[in-house]
């Protein structure tokens, strides 16, 4: 029986934090959507980018996410990735 692959072999860490986020693709290719472009690569939106992608358009994050949700041409689905470790301060 063959093993199952982790998300080890995959190359990704999964001792550091994570955070919910929403994974969208447009299967169908390039796709422009509440001024964000997605294609046929997943892009990870995180709560700080929902809500800078909504307060640029001048709407709240739940209208920006029911926005990509009924969009028909637009994958939406939830999704975890892993929190950058924090940058360190340069030193004066």
């Amino acid at each position: 029986m063959a093993r199952t692959p982790t998300l080890k072999d995959a190359g990704l860490e999964t001792t550091g934090e994570t955070e919910d986020c929403l994974r969208v693709r447009a299967p169908g290719g390039s796709r422009w959507r509440a001024g964000l472009q997605f294609g046929r690569e997943p892009v990870n939106l995180g709560e700080a980018e929902i809500i800078a992608a909504a307060k640029a358009k001048g709407l709240t994050p739940e209208a920006l996410v029911e926005l990509l949700r009924s969009d028909p041409a637009l994958a939406v689905s939830p999704h975890r990735r892993p929190v950058p470790p924090p940058e360190a301060a340069p030193e004066a």
